[in-house]
């Protein structure tokens, strides 16, 4: 066997075995007790070897495995570059600032936190309540919890407690396709924790069991198993084509007003599909006000005196465009800043729900106090609010208040006071006014007011019909859902060819 004919044996078996050890992830090939080369290494130069002294046919099977080697070594890199951290196996809490930057990189890759959360006062709010000092303030959200306890109920049980003006939209983080680990969750908690507060490392137990995750997922009902003819019939007859295009299906109504509702502008859904989840369309049909896509909302602002009744073009972290509407038809555009919003009264029903009613700033006198703080609303709960008051962050009762009271009487003029008694059915209405008791006859009111505080508000809403939860069987839902699965771009009447493998047998519900 000639010298060249052992050269090109060794140079194929060595190409040969560094590809299938690369591939099976093989230790990097030993020397005593140090790594020479790693195999993609010696794969690369039995490459070269082979291109050399082989002929054409083996120069061809060489290339030919050095580009599946190329494929497989990024799809071997992209997933550890994806998540920045790499597979987490273990945590070492003598460095917490370690764990902590492990925790703040999982939060903004694989755990895919940052899709909804901000961790900045000032951003425009997301569909996830802002993070900015959840260390501290996740100790205040439920009695009973701490704030590390808050935060894993948090990230294993999402939907145990949801903060007041939003939605159950979180995933459980620990199951597919997010699929934290214990150790993972672990880290995020203290990131989270490091967001001004204490960091805690104490284990603790899962409040889950990991082994029932395919038994749950099995049980889950399938989203789509509707018919598509029929759920684009629903589409027609419920008018959604009336106000929503989707090219290549015609509205057999259309130039006809309807009766019952106005006619809007509203997003295109030609592609719908292909650019939302099924989930966040089906949210999307039953709880229009969840999430409004930008532009198409409806708001009333009331800004230095003027109210803008219209469609909220857009809003930033100063001010808003909207646009409205003459008798004429005639639009215009108003960009209106935040700063010159009024203030409004809020009575103790909206006082409630604060967010839910679009406030985001709030002045209330406590009743241990007669100065008022004002604030940017932060978060709250059912019986408190928190406030960011300059630096600083202030949580008040939304029960132990000082009630004030606004009369206006018939020529317009406005008296603001604490209220101490009175009604408009009473002989007299009696108010606290700079310091000191004065009191009105209700004869002479044309309205009284009663508020437990103040405050600026954005309160956009969905023109979209809110009763489809009503109006449509579970029936027609999953029909709608099917055929709404098939609007990625694709013509309507190619899609319409295509049925539902399990055709819904059409019962009243």
């Amino acid at each position: 066997m000639s010298k060249n004919t052992i050269i090109k044996i060794a140079g194929l078996i060595l190409m040969l075995v560094s590809f299938i050890a690369f591939i099976a992830k093989a230790p990097a090939f030993p020397i005593g007790s140090e790594n020479l080369l790693p195999w993609s290494v010696w794969f690369l130069i039995a490459v070269l070897l082979n291109m050399v002294v082989w002929g054409i046919v083996m120069k061809l099977m060489t290339f030919a495995l050095s580009i599946i080697w190329f494929f497989a070594l990024i799809a071997a890199w992209v997933p550890s570059t994806a998540i920045g951290t790499g597979t987490v196996t273990e945590l070492d809490w003598s460095d917490p600032d370690a764990v902590v930057e492990i925790g703040e990189s999982i939060f903004n890759t694989k755990g895919q936190c940052r899709a909804c959360h901000t961790l900045d006062t000032s951003a425009p709010k997301g569909r996830c309540p802002d993070l900015t000092d959840i260390g501290v303030l996740a100790a205040t959200r439920q009695s009973g919890l701490d704030a590390k306890q808050y935060l894993i109920e948090s990230l294993y049980e999402p939907s145990k407690y949801l903060v007041p003006g939003y939605g159950s939209i979180m995933p459980e983080v620990w199951k597919n396709p997010i699929a934290l680990t214990k150790v993972e969750i672990q880290a995020v908690i203290a990131f989270l924790q490091s967001q001004g507060g204490e960091i805690d490392p104490e284990p603790f137990d899962e409040p889950i069991d990991r082994a029932d995750v395919g038994t749950t997922a099995e049980a889950l009902a399938p989203l789509l198993s509707g018919d598509l003819e029929k759920g684009k019939q629903v589409f027609i007859d419920a008018a959604c084509i009336s106000c929503h295009v989707v090219q290549g299906l015609e509205n057999p109504k259309a130039g006809e007003v309807n009766e019952d509702f106005e006619v809007v502008t509203a997003p295109e859904l030609t592609d719908i599909a292909a650019l939302n989840s099924m989930r966040y369309i089906e949210e999307s049909i039953l709880l229009p006000n969840a999430l409004i896509v930008a532009g198409y909302g409806t708001v009333k602002v009331k800004a230095n005196g003027i109210t803008y009744e219209g469609t909220l073009v857009s809003e930033d972290t100063d001010k808003v465009i909207v646009r409205t509407k003459d008798a004429d038809g005639t639009e215009q555009e108003h960009t209106i800043l935040f700063s010159d919003f009024d203030e409004e009264p809020i009575d103790e029903e909206d006082i409630v729900n604060l967010i839910d009613n679009g406030y985001f700033t709030l002045t209330i006198t406590p009743m241990d106090s007669d100065t008022p703080i004002s604030g940017d609303i932060v978060e709250e709960t059912t019986d408190t609010v928190t406030l960011k008051v300059g630096d600083e962050t202030v949580t008040v009762s939304k029960t132990e208040v000082k009630k004030m009271m606004t009369l206006t009487d018939f020529d317009g003029v406005q008296t603001v006071g604490e209220y101490i008694s009175g009604t408009m059915d009473d002989d007299e209405i009696v108010l606290m006014v700079d310091g000191s008791e004065e009191s009105f006859d209700p004869f002479d009111i044309e309205e009284a007011i009663i508020m437990v505080a103040s405050g600026k508000k954005l309160h956009d809403t969905s023109p979209m019909p809110v009763n489809f939860p009503d109006t449509l069987t579970v029936v027609e839902m999953a029909n709608l859902l099917a055929y709404m699965s098939t609007l990625t771009g694709v013509s309507t009447e190619e899609a319409s060819d295509t049925t539902s493998e399990n055709p819904s047998e059409e019962t009243a519900e």
